[in-house]
């Protein structure tokens, strides 16, 4: 699978001016969300669940909204329970950020998309409030803007099946010379 043509053909990599969820602003943004509305997304949960396989594991924890559908097809796939970090509390019912019992279990948390890492190191921390063990996060691309030093910091691997470098280089001849320019100079600034 060609995956920047299939972003870029699916509309779930936008070439603009965007605010990513770190406060950041980017002449790109990766809106996987609506990934699960085509079917090259099986192929994802297939590449996935290969990555993943050798990764201990009890539970697989999606973070919301973005890696719940991930996380969903992946425990499937692996016949594991699988549970979710919400953004924020609900502020009515049981008021909780995790909606899992992770107490003593080794768990793999999983998003779409990496950044900085604040979101991924928001669920870690969560899940290991609730006694749970987590090592390894995984998610369908790494932006390589610092989520994966930021997790290694807390003693979190940063798993992926693409990085940045990766979706670009194939879409690179599809690109106007202005978005081009746009692209080489956050990457230069911005990349790891």
């Amino acid at each position: 699978m060609n995956i920047g043509e299939v972003l870029l053909n699916r509309k779930l990599l936008l070439i603009g001016n965007f605010i990513l969820t770190s406060g950041k602003n980017s002449p790109y943004y990766l809106d996987l969300r609506r990934f699960p509305n085509y079917p090259e997304f099986n192929e994802i949960v297939n590449l996935a669940t290969q990555r993943i396989r050798d990764i201990k594991t009890d539970m697989i924890i999606g973070i919301a909204t973005g890696g719940i559908p991930l996380a969903s097809f992946i425990a499937c796939k692996l016949n594991k329970p699988m549970g979710y970090v919400r953004s924020e509390k609900k502020g009515y019912g049981t008021d909780k950020l995790l909606e899992a019992d992770v107490k003593d279990k080794d768990i793999l948390i999983v998003d779409d998309v990496a950044t900085t890492g604040g979101s991924i190191e928001r669920a870690v921390e969560e899940v290991r409030k609730n006694g749970g063990i987590v090592n390894n996060a995984f998610v369908i691309i790494d932006r390589k803007e610092g989520a994966k030093e930021k997790l290694e910091k807390i003693g979190v691997k940063l798993n992926y099946i693409y990085s940045i470098d990766d979706v670009l280089k194939e879409i690179v001849d599809k690109l106007g010379e202005n978005e081009k320019k746009l692209i080489q100079d956050y990457l230069v600034k911005n990349v790891e």
